[in-house]
Protein backbone atom coordinates (compact mmCIF):
# COMPACT_ATOMS: atom_id res chain seq x y z
CA UNK A 1 0.00 0.00 0.00
CA UNK A 2 0.96 3.69 -0.99
CA UNK A 3 2.09 6.10 1.41
CA UNK A 4 -0.94 7.73 0.48
CA UNK A 5 -3.24 4.95 0.82
CA UNK A 6 -1.84 4.30 4.28
CA UNK A 7 -2.67 8.14 5.09
CA UNK A 8 -6.16 7.97 3.82
CA UNK A 9 -6.90 4.54 5.34
CA UNK A 10 -5.41 6.05 8.71
CA UNK A 11 -7.79 8.98 8.73
CA UNK A 12 -10.71 6.91 7.53
CA UNK A 13 -10.31 4.68 10.88
CA UNK A 14 -9.85 7.42 12.92
CA UNK A 15 -13.19 9.14 11.35
CA UNK A 16 -15.05 5.35 12.53
CA UNK A 17 -13.85 5.95 15.53
CA UNK A 18 -15.50 9.34 15.68
CA UNK A 19 -18.28 8.42 14.14
CA UNK A 20 -19.09 5.44 16.43
CA UNK A 21 -19.42 7.36 20.13
CA UNK A 22 -22.36 10.00 19.29
CA UNK A 23 -24.45 7.03 17.73
CA UNK A 24 -24.04 4.81 20.45
CA UNK A 25 -24.98 8.17 22.84
CA UNK A 26 -27.70 8.91 20.26
CA UNK A 27 -29.73 5.88 20.67
CA UNK A 28 -29.06 5.40 24.89
CA UNK A 29 -26.71 2.42 24.49
CA UNK A 30 -23.58 2.13 27.36
CA UNK A 31 -19.94 2.76 26.28
CA UNK A 32 -18.83 -0.52 27.18
CA UNK A 33 -15.88 -1.84 24.95
CA UNK A 34 -18.08 -4.49 23.62
CA UNK A 35 -20.85 -2.09 22.59
CA UNK A 36 -18.28 -0.07 20.84
CA UNK A 37 -16.82 -2.85 18.66
CA UNK A 38 -20.22 -3.68 17.37
CA UNK A 39 -21.22 0.56 16.75
CA UNK A 40 -17.34 0.54 14.90
CA UNK A 41 -17.58 -2.54 12.94
CA UNK A 42 -21.28 -1.05 11.95
CA UNK A 43 -19.84 2.89 10.59
CA UNK A 44 -16.78 1.14 9.04
CA UNK A 45 -19.40 -1.09 6.80
CA UNK A 46 -17.68 -4.40 6.70
CA UNK A 47 -20.11 -6.33 8.42
CA UNK A 48 -23.41 -5.92 5.71
CA UNK A 49 -25.46 -8.66 8.31
CA UNK A 50 -24.88 -6.37 11.61
CA UNK A 51 -25.45 -3.06 9.58
CA UNK A 52 -28.89 -4.63 8.02
CA UNK A 53 -29.78 -5.59 11.74
CA UNK A 54 -29.14 -2.29 13.29
CA UNK A 55 -31.32 -0.37 10.81
CA UNK A 56 -33.74 -2.92 11.07
CA UNK A 57 -33.57 -2.22 15.01
CA UNK A 58 -33.75 1.31 14.55
CA UNK A 59 -37.19 1.25 11.61
CA UNK A 60 -38.23 -0.26 14.14
CA UNK A 61 -37.54 1.98 16.85
CA UNK A 62 -36.88 -0.64 19.18
CA UNK A 63 -34.79 -0.20 22.28
CA UNK A 64 -31.13 -1.38 22.66
CA UNK A 65 -31.59 -3.42 25.26
CA UNK A 66 -28.45 -5.15 27.53
CA UNK A 67 -29.66 -8.10 26.06
CA UNK A 68 -29.70 -6.78 22.24
CA UNK A 69 -26.02 -5.37 22.73
CA UNK A 70 -24.58 -8.42 23.82
CA UNK A 71 -26.72 -10.32 21.45
CA UNK A 72 -25.61 -7.87 18.23
CA UNK A 73 -21.69 -8.36 19.59
CA UNK A 74 -22.05 -11.92 19.95
CA UNK A 75 -23.60 -13.06 16.71
CA UNK A 76 -22.20 -10.23 14.42
CA UNK A 77 -18.55 -8.81 15.98
CA UNK A 78 -17.32 -11.25 19.03
CA UNK A 79 -14.93 -13.53 16.79
CA UNK A 80 -13.31 -10.13 15.49
CA UNK A 81 -11.89 -9.09 18.51
CA UNK A 82 -8.10 -9.76 17.05
CA UNK A 83 -8.89 -7.10 14.16
CA UNK A 84 -10.47 -5.01 17.28
CA UNK A 85 -7.09 -4.62 18.40
CA UNK A 86 -4.95 -4.43 15.79
CA UNK A 87 -7.84 -1.46 14.28
CA UNK A 88 -7.44 0.79 17.80
CA UNK A 89 -3.98 0.31 17.41
CA UNK A 90 -3.61 1.87 13.72
CA UNK A 91 -6.20 4.68 14.81
CA UNK A 92 -4.08 4.94 17.86
CA UNK A 93 -0.95 5.63 15.45
CA UNK A 94 -3.22 8.36 13.22
CA UNK A 95 -3.58 10.28 16.39
CA UNK A 96 -0.24 10.21 17.01
CA UNK A 97 0.41 11.16 13.81
CA UNK A 98 -1.94 14.22 14.42
CA UNK A 99 -0.03 15.51 17.08
CA UNK A 100 3.25 15.11 15.63
CA UNK A 101 2.04 17.26 12.45
CA UNK A 102 0.75 19.71 15.10
CA UNK A 103 4.01 19.96 16.99
CA UNK A 104 6.17 19.94 13.43
CA UNK A 105 3.46 23.01 12.46
CA UNK A 106 4.01 24.92 16.26
CA UNK A 107 7.68 24.91 15.40
CA UNK A 108 7.46 26.27 12.25
CA UNK A 109 5.40 28.95 13.51
CA UNK A 110 7.50 29.53 16.42
CA UNK A 111 10.60 30.02 14.06
CA UNK A 112 8.69 32.34 12.23
CA UNK A 113 8.08 34.32 14.99
CA UNK A 114 11.80 34.32 16.27
CA UNK A 115 12.68 35.93 12.25
CA UNK A 116 10.12 38.64 12.67
CA UNK A 117 11.08 39.68 16.33
CA UNK A 118 15.02 39.63 14.65
CA UNK A 119 13.60 42.33 12.14
CA UNK A 120 11.87 44.49 14.49
CA UNK A 121 14.98 44.71 16.72
CA UNK A 122 17.06 45.37 13.83
CA UNK A 123 14.82 47.78 12.57
CA UNK A 124 14.19 49.65 16.05
CA UNK A 125 18.28 50.38 16.15
CA UNK A 126 17.84 52.83 13.02
CA UNK A 127 14.66 54.40 13.65
CA UNK A 128 14.22 57.88 15.27
CA UNK A 129 10.84 58.95 13.96
CA UNK A 130 7.86 58.33 16.81
CA UNK A 131 5.34 57.63 14.14
CA UNK A 132 8.41 54.58 12.73
CA UNK A 133 8.60 53.31 16.17
CA UNK A 134 4.87 53.13 16.79
CA UNK A 135 4.26 51.39 13.49
CA UNK A 136 6.71 48.75 14.55
CA UNK A 137 5.11 48.46 17.56
CA UNK A 138 1.97 47.36 16.20
CA UNK A 139 3.66 44.76 14.06
CA UNK A 140 5.15 43.52 17.08
CA UNK A 141 1.73 43.44 18.96
CA UNK A 142 0.02 41.47 16.23
CA UNK A 143 2.56 39.20 15.84
CA UNK A 144 2.74 38.52 19.25
CA UNK A 145 -1.59 38.32 19.28
CA UNK A 146 -1.00 35.47 16.28
CA UNK A 147 1.45 33.50 18.22
CA UNK A 148 -0.05 33.54 21.47
CA UNK A 149 -3.42 32.30 19.05
CA UNK A 150 -1.56 29.62 17.37
CA UNK A 151 -0.26 28.17 21.00
CA UNK A 152 -3.92 28.30 22.94
CA UNK A 153 -5.35 26.49 19.74
CA UNK A 154 -2.20 23.98 20.08
CA UNK A 155 -2.52 23.43 23.92
CA UNK A 156 -6.35 22.92 22.79
CA UNK A 157 -5.81 20.38 20.28
CA UNK A 158 -2.89 18.56 22.70
CA UNK A 159 -5.41 18.48 25.35
CA UNK A 160 -7.95 17.05 22.58
CA UNK A 161 -5.40 14.55 21.48
CA UNK A 162 -4.52 13.26 24.94
CA UNK A 163 -7.61 12.49 25.79
CA UNK A 164 -8.45 10.61 22.57
CA UNK A 165 -5.12 8.69 22.92
CA UNK A 166 -6.01 8.10 26.81
CA UNK A 167 -9.28 6.21 25.63
CA UNK A 168 -7.89 4.38 22.67
CA UNK A 169 -5.04 3.03 25.51
CA UNK A 170 -7.90 1.90 27.86
CA UNK A 171 -10.01 0.39 24.75
CA UNK A 172 -6.60 -1.26 23.30
CA UNK A 173 -5.92 -2.64 26.96
CA UNK A 174 -9.41 -4.07 27.55
CA UNK A 175 -9.18 -5.51 23.75
CA UNK A 176 -6.57 -7.69 24.66
CA UNK A 177 -7.78 -8.98 27.70
CA UNK A 178 -10.91 -9.87 25.86
CA UNK A 179 -8.39 -11.68 23.06
CA UNK A 180 -7.12 -13.80 25.74
CA UNK A 181 -10.06 -14.50 27.96
CA UNK A 182 -12.90 -16.89 28.84
CA UNK A 183 -16.53 -14.86 28.68
CA UNK A 184 -17.62 -17.23 30.86
CA UNK A 185 -14.94 -18.35 33.88
CA UNK A 186 -12.78 -14.97 33.49
CA UNK A 187 -9.61 -17.50 33.50
CA UNK A 188 -6.98 -17.09 30.24
CA UNK A 189 -8.29 -19.04 27.12
CA UNK A 190 -6.48 -22.16 25.15
CA UNK A 191 -4.97 -19.41 23.06
CA UNK A 192 -3.39 -17.49 26.17
CA UNK A 193 -2.45 -21.08 27.85
CA UNK A 194 -0.18 -21.67 24.54
CA UNK A 195 1.97 -18.51 24.85
CA UNK A 196 2.21 -19.14 28.84
CA UNK A 197 3.49 -22.52 28.17
CA UNK A 198 5.72 -21.45 25.34
CA UNK A 199 6.92 -18.49 27.72
CA UNK A 200 7.30 -21.30 30.40
CA UNK A 201 9.31 -23.59 28.65
CA UNK A 202 12.11 -20.58 26.68
CA UNK A 203 12.61 -19.46 30.14
CA UNK A 204 12.97 -22.45 32.41
CA UNK A 205 15.83 -23.74 34.31
CA UNK A 206 17.24 -26.88 33.51
CA UNK A 207 16.47 -28.36 37.13
CA UNK A 208 13.01 -26.38 37.31
CA UNK A 209 10.93 -27.45 34.50
CA UNK A 210 7.40 -26.58 34.19
CA UNK A 211 4.22 -29.19 34.46
CA UNK A 212 0.75 -29.25 33.77
CA UNK A 213 -2.62 -29.98 35.32
CA UNK A 214 -5.82 -31.15 33.13
CA UNK A 215 -8.93 -30.96 34.81
CA UNK A 216 -12.41 -31.99 33.53
CA UNK A 217 -15.37 -31.99 35.47
CA UNK A 218 -17.16 -35.77 36.39
CA UNK A 219 -20.06 -36.60 34.71
CA UNK A 220 -20.67 -32.82 33.07
CA UNK A 221 -23.51 -34.21 30.82
CA UNK A 222 -25.62 -35.94 33.72
CA UNK A 223 -25.49 -32.18 35.19
CA UNK A 224 -26.85 -30.71 32.42
CA UNK A 225 -29.19 -32.92 31.82
CA UNK A 226 -30.74 -32.73 35.25
CA UNK A 227 -30.81 -29.42 36.22
CA UNK A 228 -30.52 -27.44 32.76
CA UNK A 229 -27.36 -25.32 30.63
CA UNK A 230 -27.64 -22.29 33.19
CA UNK A 231 -26.83 -24.62 36.45
CA UNK A 232 -23.95 -26.62 34.17
CA UNK A 233 -22.61 -22.92 33.93
CA UNK A 234 -22.47 -22.05 37.23
CA UNK A 235 -20.74 -24.88 37.99
CA UNK A 236 -18.30 -24.50 35.65
CA UNK A 237 -17.48 -21.23 37.15
CA UNK A 238 -17.19 -22.30 40.85
CA UNK A 239 -14.50 -24.69 39.46
CA UNK A 240 -12.99 -21.82 37.75
CA UNK A 241 -12.98 -19.64 41.24
CA UNK A 242 -11.54 -22.96 43.14
CA UNK A 243 -8.33 -22.67 40.70
CA UNK A 244 -8.00 -19.12 41.09
CA UNK A 245 -8.05 -19.75 44.94
CA UNK A 246 -5.45 -22.32 44.83
CA UNK A 247 -3.20 -20.82 42.22
CA UNK A 248 -0.12 -17.81 42.98
CA UNK A 249 2.68 -16.44 41.30
CA UNK A 250 3.66 -17.30 38.07
CA UNK A 251 0.99 -19.86 37.86
CA UNK A 252 -1.62 -19.84 35.03
CA UNK A 253 -5.30 -21.01 35.43
CA UNK A 254 -7.41 -21.68 32.60
CA UNK A 255 -10.54 -22.65 30.35
CA UNK A 256 -9.20 -25.12 27.86
CA UNK A 257 -12.52 -25.92 26.43
CA UNK A 258 -16.11 -26.91 27.62
CA UNK A 259 -15.85 -28.50 31.13
CA UNK A 260 -11.62 -28.79 30.91
CA UNK A 261 -9.47 -26.38 32.92
CA UNK A 262 -5.59 -26.43 32.88
CA UNK A 263 -3.48 -25.51 35.38
CA UNK A 264 0.33 -24.68 34.25
CA UNK A 265 2.77 -24.32 36.96
CA UNK A 266 6.36 -23.48 35.97
CA UNK A 267 9.41 -24.21 37.88
CA UNK A 268 7.21 -27.08 39.65
CA UNK A 269 7.71 -30.86 39.90
CA UNK A 270 5.28 -33.28 39.32
CA UNK A 271 5.05 -33.80 43.07
CA UNK A 272 4.31 -30.56 43.35
CA UNK A 273 1.96 -30.10 40.59
CA UNK A 274 0.07 -33.33 42.05
CA UNK A 275 -0.04 -31.87 45.35
CA UNK A 276 -2.03 -28.55 44.03
CA UNK A 277 -4.35 -30.99 41.84
CA UNK A 278 -5.31 -32.64 45.40
CA UNK A 279 -5.88 -29.53 47.18
CA UNK A 280 -8.15 -28.13 43.52
CA UNK A 281 -10.03 -31.59 43.30
CA UNK A 282 -10.92 -31.90 47.30
CA UNK A 283 -12.51 -28.79 47.34
CA UNK A 284 -14.51 -29.37 44.06
CA UNK A 285 -15.37 -32.68 45.76
CA UNK A 286 -16.71 -30.93 49.40
CA UNK A 287 -18.14 -28.58 48.39
CA UNK A 288 -22.33 -28.21 48.83
CA UNK A 289 -23.86 -26.48 46.06
CA UNK A 290 -27.29 -25.46 45.70
CA UNK A 291 -29.69 -24.20 43.22
CA UNK A 292 -30.38 -20.60 43.70
CA UNK A 293 -33.86 -20.61 42.79
CA UNK A 294 -35.29 -23.59 45.04
CA UNK A 295 -32.15 -24.18 47.26
CA UNK A 296 -32.03 -27.53 46.39
CA UNK A 297 -28.56 -29.46 46.38
CA UNK A 298 -26.64 -30.37 43.50
CA UNK A 299 -25.51 -33.38 44.35
CA UNK A 300 -21.79 -33.63 44.46
CA UNK A 301 -19.22 -32.56 41.81
CA UNK A 302 -16.13 -33.99 41.46
CA UNK A 303 -13.37 -33.26 38.83
CA UNK A 304 -10.40 -35.95 37.85
CA UNK A 305 -6.89 -34.56 36.76
CA UNK A 306 -4.01 -35.43 34.94
CA UNK A 307 -0.58 -34.36 35.57
CA UNK A 308 2.15 -34.08 33.42
CA UNK A 309 5.83 -32.17 33.90
CA UNK A 310 7.65 -31.30 30.69
CA UNK A 311 10.42 -33.27 28.82
CA UNK A 312 13.80 -32.37 27.20
CA UNK A 313 12.90 -30.91 23.46
CA UNK A 314 8.88 -32.14 24.04
CA UNK A 315 7.13 -30.37 21.08
CA UNK A 316 4.61 -28.30 23.30
CA UNK A 317 1.17 -30.21 21.82
CA UNK A 318 2.92 -32.97 22.90
CA UNK A 319 3.10 -31.83 26.66
CA UNK A 320 0.00 -31.12 26.51
CA UNK A 321 -1.24 -34.82 25.18
CA UNK A 322 0.84 -36.40 28.03
CA UNK A 323 -1.57 -34.62 30.87
CA UNK A 324 -4.94 -35.15 29.08
CA UNK A 325 -4.01 -38.83 28.86
CA UNK A 326 -2.90 -39.05 32.40
CA UNK A 327 -6.34 -37.20 33.05
CA UNK A 328 -8.42 -39.65 30.89
CA UNK A 329 -6.57 -42.74 33.09
CA UNK A 330 -7.78 -40.66 36.37
CA UNK A 331 -11.52 -41.42 34.13
CA UNK A 332 -10.88 -44.69 33.71
CA UNK A 333 -9.60 -45.75 36.89
CA UNK A 334 -12.66 -44.43 38.55
CA UNK A 335 -12.56 -40.07 38.54
CA UNK A 336 -12.51 -37.82 41.32
CA UNK A 337 -9.17 -38.74 41.31
CA UNK A 338 -5.51 -37.36 40.60
CA UNK A 339 -2.77 -39.37 37.83
CA UNK A 340 0.79 -38.87 36.84
CA UNK A 341 1.61 -39.27 33.54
Amino acid sequence: MSAAAQDMAGETAAEYLRMAVPLMSKNGIPATPENYATWYTHVSGENEQLSAEIQRLLRDNAPFTTAINNGLYREYVAEHDLSNVDQIRTDLNKILSEVGTTLSEAGDGARSFEGTLGGIAQDFSGKEDLSDIRELLSTLVEETRQMQSATSAMQNNFEEKSKEIDDLQEQLQRERKRAITDPLTGLYNRFALIDKLNAAVGEMDEDERPSLIMLDIDHFKAINDTHGHLIGDRVIRFVAQVLQKNTKGKDTAARYGGEEFTVLLPGTPSVGAKSVAEVIRKAVANAQLVRADNRQPLGKITISAGVATYQDEEDIMEFINRADQALYRSKNEGRNRTSVA
